[in-house]
């Protein structure tokens, strides 16, 4: 007997189905069948500015390089109005260098970012100081011998005891020298010449264009950044801190 036409039409069916099939399984293999199809974000340039002067921009402040038998006892961090002929409000932050090598510092949390991905940190820093140039004091100078860094990390920095000496848990360097989470700025005599002469100036610093200061931000999409001052000056230094201005560039 010869096939009916339904018959045929199956048999004709079958290898279309097979296809189909075929297809249907190639399809559902290209998510990986746990994912929603998401792409990940785009890493994009992340700009943040920070006005100390409101106590805003900064989670905490600190100190570090020193033993406890040579650890300041005259640190201050806070809000302050800024000293004549300037107005509105800076953060002071001073303290007394007895260890020949005294870090202050505060910092400061940026989120927003795309976990895992490195960045290239540069920043621009506003601050006051009163400290003449080409002076001559205890230990080094008190304006050239004092120097602004500027650090960023995915953890966060903490100052800890470590074989009887408090440090950074980060390497920011030291004094002169940038470390692998930090880069030295500049220092923070100004211009006056006269080292008798105490007039408070306007400074700012901004990021070398080399070595590049770079962090992968962790997995929450954010980085620590710090903003201190190293002294080899040993008798007490202070500035006023008016802006941060970042720029995070993706690398």
């Amino acid at each position: 007997m010869s096939p009916t036409f339904d018959t045929r039409f199956v048999q004709r069916l079958r290898p279309l189905g097979a296809i189909v099939l075929l297809v249907a399984l190639g399809v559902s293999g290209c998510g990986g069948g746990s994912g929603d199809g998401a792409s990940p974000p785009t890493p994009v340039v992340v700009e943040r500015s920070f006005a100390f002067g409101q106590g805003a921009g900064t989670r905490g402040a600190g100190s570090a390089d020193y033993s406890p038998s040579t650890a300041p006892n005259d640190v201050i961090a806070e809000a302050r109005a800024l000293p004549s002929p300037f107005t509105g409000t800076g953060y002071f932050q001073s303290g007394t260098n007895r260890s020949d090598d005294l870090f202050l510092f505060i910092k400061t949390p940026v989120t927003g970012l795309v976990p895992g991905t490195n960045y290239r940190v540069t920043a621009r820093v506003d601050f006051l100081t009163d400290v003449p140039t080409g002076c001559i004091g205890v230990g080094g100078s008190p304006g050239e011998s004092v120097w602004v860094v500027l650090a960023a990390s995915a953890s966060e920095p903490v100052t800890t005891l470590t074989a009887g000496e408090f440090r950074l848990n980060i390497d920011r360097g030291n004094q002169s020298m940038g470390g692998a989470n930090g880069l030295v700025l500049g220092t923070v005599a100004n211009s006056v010449p006269n080292c008798g002469t105490r007039r408070w100036e306007s400074k700012t610093l901004n990021t070398p264009a080399t070595p590049a200061l770079t962090v992968k931000a962790d997995e929450r999409g954010a980085i620590w950044v710090l903003l201190g001052f190293d002294s080899g000056f040993e008798a007490s230094s202070r500035l006023y801190y008016q802006r941060l201005n970042l720029t995070l560039q993706p690398t």
